[in-house]
């Protein structure tokens, strides 16, 4: 096996910016927001968000813009899924109290705020029960309860179809949705039975529910299909994507670093350096001949969040090659920047020649973190060190005064380093960080380091970089894989992955 030895670098620089001065926690909020009905729509995303939130200030804050992404027509005084929601609270109040719990509250009041009135209500007639004085409850305006009776239980069965319920199911993708209660009156409960499928759902819907992850205008339609939300546009503006080049998106492959020379690269990087907030990178590498360098070339983008397919930017725009990144293989480079919300996504990309002639395709994944909560870790970088920045000043790839410049086509000669670089954010203890390292060629480990403290660089209030040199001189020729995981000592623990090529004669390396 190939020891693995790693050399960590040093940033020759001093602190960018002052330390932030850490302000007395207000106090705290007395109610938990996130169990109300008003937040059965709030993501997985959102409710760890929610948790890490400690002050009054920023609880209303989180509320507020809850509010505001699913807002279907911002900049108007109305927000309409705001207020459907909250009509749904009020009509399940009336609808599905049971003793000690208002109808909001109750499973049934629960499924009818999310999901609405269902199509129809299935079962056996229930005779009245036997408890006079009981608030009872009812399934609707125009429905009594029914189900089947054994003692003081009774089954109820929710159906929506697509005669009546078209558009959730729609947004569901199913044929069809049944929900199950068992009530018991004299126990003031009713359970759903089938909770787990449920809130598949309701996270479903909620992901849905956000028409304005970045406050632009959308469409009126709270629950129904979502369109697709374009990044901010940067000149030249950023067109619909033709019904072909879709096509072609939908069945881009995934990404993978071949030992073909004719197939592009495709890559990104999702980082923030000094920022509050971060800037997704991505690129396709095409090489010598693959577009015979003549012709108009277009880049085209489609990316959806994993959770729920929702497109979250989608267009195409004229692709104009870069000098920016370094390659060590002839041909050229193609950068797009997109501003994504935090979250997890699948991103196609395409470069095509006139009349949408396709050159390169392919689907990469997207780790957008949270920068206001957990602990953060950015892409890594694969790189052949560090160098003196742009004379555009700050870009993506800023770690202090300088620049970590990704490799474009993931190609290294076996007589350089590889360097791998991350950024961090949130770091409760610097000294508890560790990094573990595991290199693979195919399914074989050719390599592995473990766990070693990560000597951590501040670049910023509140972030932090390392990077490491890793020698080629053992490898032999061929395609690596670099996991990287890193851990917090707070019992976080994230693992990220650096695809990249060896070869064995030299190169000569493009520069800006």
């Amino acid at each position: 096996m190939v020891h693995l030895k790693a050399s960590s670098f040093v940033l020759s620089v001093a602190l960018l910016f002052p330390a932030a001065a850490v302000a007395a926690p207000s106090t705290p909020v007395d109610e938990d927001w996130s169990k109300s009905p008003e937040a059965y729509f709030l993501t997985a995303e959102e409710k760890q968000e929610w948790q890490t939130l400690k002050s009054r200030e920023s609880r209303v804050d989180f509320i507020e813009r809850y509010w505001l992404k699913r807002d279907p027509t911002p900049g108007t005084p109305a927000n309409e899924f705001r207020d459907m929601v909250r009509s749904r609270i009020k009509t399940a109040d009336a609808r599905y109290r049971i003793t000690g719990t208002s109808g909001a509250r109750t499973s049934q009041g629960f499924v009818f705020i999310v999901f609405g009135t269902p199509s129809r209500v299935q079962g056996a007639h229930q005779a009245p029960l036997p408890t006079p004085g009981s608030p009872d409850l009812a399934v609707g305006e125009h429905n009594t309860p029914v189900g089947f009776v054994e003692g003081n239980e009774t089954t109820v069965t929710w159906l929506y179809d697509r005669e009546r319920t078209p558009r959730l199911l729609e947004s569901l993708s199913i044929p069809q949705l049944e929900i199950h209660f068992v009530v018991e009156p004299s126990r003031h409960r009713d359970d759903l039975q089938n909770p787990g499928l449920v809130n598949q759902y309701r996270e479903k819907l909620a992901h849905k529910t956000i028409v304005n992850p970045d406050l632009v205008p959308a469409p009126t339609q709270p629950l129904a299909g979502i369109p697709p939300v374009s990044a901010a546009p940067r000149p030249p503006a950023v067109m619909p994507l033709p019904v072909a080049v879709r096509a072609i998106l939908e069945k881009a492959p995934p990404q993978a670093v071949s030992e073909d020379d004719r197939q592009p690269v495709f890559g990104s990087a999702v980082l923030w350096g000094a920022r509050d907030k971060s800037e997704t990178v991505a690129w396709v590498f095409l090489p010598e001949g693959r577009d015979a360098g003549t012709g108009k070339l277009t880049f085209h983008a489609l990316i959806r969040a994993d959770e729920g397919g929702k497109e979250v930017a989608a267009g195409s725009e004229p692709a104009a090659p870069s000098s920016t990144l370094p390659t060590a293989r002839p041909g050229r480079v193609f950068v797009r920047r997109f501003d994504l919300p935090p979250g997890n996504y699948s991103a196609s990309f395409a470069v095509t020649a006139e009349g949408d002639r396709p050159l390169a395709s392919g689907t990469i994944p997207l780790r957008v973190p949270e920068l206001e909560g957990d602990f953060a870790i950015s892409s890594m970088l694969v790189s052949a060190g560090m160098s003196p920045p742009g004379k555009e000043g700050e870009s993506a790839f800023s770690i202090g005064p300088s620049e970590a410049l990704p490799r474009a086509d993931a190609t290294f000669a076996r007589t350089e380093s590889l360097w791998y670089f991350v950024q961090l954010a949130n770091v409760a203890e610097e000294d508890k960080v560790t990094q573990e390292l595991r290199l693979l060629r195919g399914p074989r480990t050719v390599a592995a380091r473990p766990a070693a403290p990560a000597q951590l660089r501040e670049i910023g209030p509140g972030r932090y970089a390392f990077g490491y040199e890793l020698p080629l001189s053992s490898l032999e020729p061929g395609s690596y894989v670099l996991y990287l995981t890193v851990r917090d000592g707070q019992g976080h623990s994230v693992l990220r992955r650096a695809d990249f090529r060896v070869l064995d004669r030299g190169t000569k390396v493009s520069v800006r």
